[in-house]
């Protein structure tokens, strides 16, 4: 008998998270404060990242929410920060799963309304973490790999240096 609880309980558990999990699924939709802030703000940093974590003494100047950088682009156009932000939103809402992995390769920083929100995207596991003023504790949403294209060619418009490509 005490074999059977044993089982039971982890069983249970399982599943409450498995019906969590798909409710989160359901929920998976960027704050409306945060697609405002991409498209109203002055300007939109967006950043390359290698998908390292970065050392604090030796990267310094070459990091950004931990990560190694490659460097930024700022967006001021409304025509291009509209672009982004549509495209983020996008693939949020076609995202369908991520991985366990977080590489992350693309950033996204914009302040409006009195509040800063950096968006860290790893499109090799689908996730994206937002960091509302600075904060440790994200929001994390799953978004598809579609964004990538659109944030690669602002990048590379910018002549910044792109991430090396993920491993899908």
């Amino acid at each position: 008998m005490r074999v059977r609880r044993w089982f039971a309980a982890p069983l249970a558990l399982a599943l409450l998270a498995t019906a969590s999990a798909e409710e989160k699924v359901l929920e998976n939709k960027l704050p409306d404060a945060v697609v405002k802030a991409l498209e109203k703000a002055d300007s939109v940093e967006l950043y390359s990242l290698t998908g390292e974590r970065a050392d604090k003494e030796k990267d310094k100047e070459n990091s950004w929410r931990g990560w190694k950088s490659l460097g930024k682009a700022t967006l001021s156009k409304a025509a291009d920060k509209k672009a982004v932000s549509t495209a983020v939103t996008k693939g949020v809402a076609e995202a369908d799963g991520g991985a366990r992995c977080f590489v992350p390769r693309h950033g996204l920083r914009a302040t409006h309304g009195g509040k800063t929100y950096e968006l860290v995207i790893c499109f090799e596991c689908s996730w994206v973490y937002v960091y509302t003023d600075g904060g440790d504790k994200p929001d994390v949403f799953m978004t598809a790999n579609t964004p990538q294209k659109a944030l690669d060619k602002f990048l590379t418009d910018a002549k910044v240096k792109l991430p090396k490509p993920d491993k899908k």
